[in-house]
């Protein structure tokens, strides 16, 4: 096998320092088994009209190219000329990475638009096969933006996209349900990857319960039924933290404070690293999630990594992770039933066993384990 090369429409870059930042922990993970190159193009709208910027990185078997252009200043037809300047960037970028490495053996695709379009492309005319993980939450109905309500390119292009790849690796067997619904095609369920060099189990010290909830606190997230749902336990006299960990919504403070939760029960502390994240998961008891809709989030594989017992909605594809061994699972929406899931929680705690929920993640989810199940599908594809 010469290389895999890696379409991504997402990845960690300068405009977005969080972007697909599970792909590349996923890229990671497969080049520990070969060569991956991946190919990252993005609009920077900082700079000038028709100007292109290229960084390249190497580590070990993994080569990044992040390519930024800037913003056409034409108006209403600025998203079709970028598209076209997407598209032939991807084209000399693929000459360019071609001609110093080969032939990939085969493409990976990280979420379908607008990425797979040049697999689609080097499919048919140079006949390398391409498979493509998912992890784009918009084929659920759910979602306010979807790929049914989404304009007429986007959705025949990813249906085009989709069509054309040999095998779809959903990240979890939800969203392939959602993606058939689109259109028939095979698929293996690939979970996210954990880095358990920094996600692992340590013994808890604290003594009061503490939930904790990352994330970007947007409507997807439904954090604000979350702090409703702990004023409803604490208003039973239960005592316990909440730490929510993200982008800071002046309206969630707002909301906080006017239940009197604020700094008592509630506690809001600003976006952090990965690293960070890792270390107040090992400082919490729980992880809290209440989403209205999901693929399956890395977050919770994280937590469960940690040997955090999981609260969470029964969104997308997270009833298929979480059981009575390691979390409870409630209706979206439904803030009654996650107070009563706090409160089990909270009244139970010694039942969850922290260091066999971090055995039992640590065994699907590691770097190894995931990159060695990406390999095997390559294998697959090549010698079929």
């Amino acid at each position: 096998m010469n290389y895999a090369l890696w379409l991504v429409s997402w990845y960690p870059n300068r405009t977005d320092n969080f972007l697909g930042d599970f792909i590349e922990r996923h890229a990671r993970a497969t080049a520990l088994f070969c060569k991956v190159i991946v190919l990252f193009i993005t609009k920077d709208e900082k700079l000038k009209n028709g100007k292109v910027e290229i960084e390249r990185s190497i580590e070990n078997n993994l080569i990044v190219y992040k390519v930024y252009y800037g913003k056409f200043l034409i108006g209403r037809i600025e998203k079709l000329l970028s598209l076209f300047k997407y598209i032939t960037l991807q084209k000399k970028m693929y000459a360019e990475i071609s001609s110093l490495y080969g032939t990939p053996t085969i493409i990976h695709v990280h979420v379908a638009m607008k990425a797979g379009l040049l697999a689609r492309y080097l499919k048919r005319k140079k006949n390398i096969p391409y498979l493509l993980t998912e992890h784009w939450s918009g084929y659920y109905m759910e979602k306010p933006l979807n790929i049914y309500n989404a304009g007429f390119l986007l959705r025949t292009f990813t249906k085009s996209v989709l069509q054309n790849a040999t095998v779809i690796l959903p990240v979890a067997k939800g969203l392939a349900v959602a993606i058939r619904e689109l259109i028939k095609v095979p698929f293996l369920v690939v979970p996210n990857v954990v880095d358990t060099q920094l996600f692992y189990y340590r013994p808890p010290v604290q003594k009061k319960i503490r939930f904790i909830h990352p994330s970007v606190m947007d409507f997807s997230k439904n954090p604000e039924g979350i702090i409703e749902a702990a004023k409803i336990l604490a208003d039973e006299g239960y005592v316990f933290e909440v730490l929510m960990i993200g982008r800071i919504n002046p309206a969630l403070i707002a909301l906080a404070n006017e239940l009197s939760m604020l700094n008592n029960f509630i506690f809001f502390k600003e976006e952090v690293n990965y690293a960070q994240v890792a270390i107040e998961m090992q400082h919490s008891s729980a992880l809290l999630m209440f989403s209205r809709f999901e693929s399956l989030p890395c977050v919770i594989l994280e937590a469960l990594c940690c040997g955090l017992p999981v609260i969470s909605s029964d969104a997308g594809g997270i009833p298929e992770i979480i059981n009575e061994l390691n979390g409870i699972l409630v209706k979206s929406e439904n803030k009654i039933q996650l107070k009563e899931a706090m409160k089990k929680m909270v009244d139970n705690y010694t039942f969850y066993n922290r260091k066999s929920i971090s055995e039992d993640a640590v065994d699907q989810y590691s770097f190894p384990v995931v990159g060695k199940k990406i390999l095997e599908v390559y294998k697959s594809i090549i010698h079929s």
